[in-house]
């Protein structure tokens, strides 16, 4: 995360973690995902490859890190890799922070024709903010 943004991150979020719960807080992220998605919707994509070169172009056009999409058994993972929020994020927020990335993959997905699939909360990995998810029934 730019240092000019890491102060003002960990100012909001000791802001919202103290009118909010953490399940308002992950809701309130999805919802700004969700806004951010349709603000930057995808190109028409016919392949998993396609779909994952299309999210990564929008995420690196805002220096928001990248994303791999991997076709497990009965679900796709989704690792998203160095996204600053969560890299600003100190231990706790990391968490509920995670539901803007759900909540702009699940909206993409939607858009896809993904249908009744879910994207379902993730968990951060690492200090560069990277975190991984799953859509699945």
């Amino acid at each position: 995360c730019s240092r000019q943004w890491r102060g003002f991150l960990q100012a909001l979020a000791a802001e919202f973690t103290q009118v909010l719960s953490p399940a308002d807080l992950q809701e309130l992220m999805a919802r700004v995902g969700v806004r951010f998605a349709c603000a930057h919707p995808l190109e028409a994509c016919n392949t998993l490859p396609e779909l994952q070169r299309g999210m990564t172009d929008i995420w690196r056009s805002a220096d928001w890190g990248w994303v791999t999409l991997e076709q497990r058994q009965e679900q796709l993972s989704i690792t998203h890799h160095c996204a600053p929020l969560l890299s600003a994020m100190s231990d706790g927020n990391a968490e509920w922070s995670l539901g803007f990335l759900q909540g702009a993959y699940q909206q993409w997905f939607d858009a896809a024709g993904a249908g009744s699939l879910r994207v379902a909360p993730g968990e951060s990995l690492d200090f560069w903010g990277s975190a991984r998810f799953s859509l699945s029934r």
